[in-house]
């Protein structure tokens, strides 16, 4: 059973690592960033890992309802493993519902940058490889609260969550 889990962690290892480096998610969410340079934006928001730990250093923005947002990750970590991608929901942050999308994402599989289609997604970034930055442009929901934006690398959906705050006085 040992031997099983390792070489199912290698495969998703060597898995991650062969992309082309050209995903840039749904149509309707991400764009490269050559799009994106020419869109015109209320607000960027550029969230980073935790070194090489599956965490964002930034765990919580704020934004006004229908902005529009540059959602740039800069992916600073250095250790090859630590692939990572924003995923933000239009549903509040719970265990339960980045959990589905965290899992629905291992489902999803590379050949889909571990995004699930699932409605509680609102945008994501592109996966991006350690000391890469991706982007995705965004309209922030209309409806004031929070929002949550989880990390779909498989495994990662358990640490590397988020709070996007929608609130009429953003800082």
């Amino acid at each position: 059973m040992r031997n099983l889990l390792l070489v199912f962690v290698m495969s998703i290892a060597l898995i991650g690592c062969g992309g082309s480096g050209d995903d840039t998610g749904s149509s309707a969410s991400a764009s490269s960033e050559s799009e994106t340079a020419s869109t015109s934006v209320d607000r960027t928001v550029t969230i980073t890992p935790e070194g090489n730990q599956m965490r964002y250093a930034e765990t919580e923005f704020s934004v006004a309802p229908g902005e529009t947002i540059r959602l740039v990750f800069d992916n600073t970590a250095t250790a090859p493993s630590m692939q990572h991608n924003v995923v933000v929901l239009n549903e509040p942050p719970s265990r339960d519902v980045f959990q589905r999308i965290g899992e629905g994402g291992m489902t999803a599989g590379s050949a889909n940058a571990y995004v699930p289609d699932d409605e509680a997604i609102l945008a994501y970034t592109p996966m991006s490889q350690p000391g890469e930055k991706v982007e995705v442009v965004f309209t922030a929901p209309e409806e004031t609260g929070e929002y949550g934006y989880v990390c779909t690398f498989p495994g990662h959906w358990a640490t590397m969550t988020g709070t996007m705050r929608v609130t009429d006085s953003p800082a």
